[in-house]
């Protein structure tokens, strides 16, 4: 009997752009329990698809996947304070993450703080929003996440 799941049968998400004079913030995380590290990835582009900064960076802390998330999802954000945008949509895998930020559900208490964060910090641009990404549309944050094990720190 062939497989029902609509989650199998729909073709895969690709990267779509942001509106015009926004920017698109796309982030991941990854674990790496063998190092006790998570490592985390994000690119940021325009309306016009292309590549405003990425970053590859290692945080050496044992953490989980919702852990890792939180902080690849912090990291985007405050990358993209530190370019100066001001209108960003910000993309993630993990909708347990986005959901938190959007009030939607109660973060895991391991990450309330980091939550917490985060909202404050979006409070500071002019236009922000938030959305979950499939896989197949963030693959360029979660390439720069892995590539991060390679690095000590981060990678601009």
């Amino acid at each position: 009997m062939p497989c029902t799941s609509p989650k199998l049968n729909q073709p895969p998400q690709r990267w779509s752009p942001p509106p015009p004079n926004w920017y698109k913030v796309n982030v991941d995380g990854a674990v790496f329990k063998e190092l006790g590290s998570i490592d985390v990835g994000v690119v940021i582009r325009n309306a016009q698809g292309e590549v405003m900064g990425a970053m590859s960076k290692k945080i050496s802390r044992p953490m989980g996947a919702i852990e890792a998330e939180a902080k690849a999802l912090e990291a985007g954000i405050l990358f993209a304070w530190d370019l100066g945008l001001k209108n960003i949509v910000v993309e993630g895998d993990s909708l347990a993450v986005v959901q938190a930020i959007k009030g939607s559900v109660i973060p895991a208490i391991s990450i309330q703080k980091v939550i917490e964060g985060i909202s404050w910090w979006l409070k500071k641009f002019d236009n922000w929003k938030i959305s979950h990404a499939r896989r197949s549309s963030n693959t360029a944050a979660h390439s720069m996440a892995k590539e991060a094990k390679l690095v000590l720190e981060s990678v601009i």
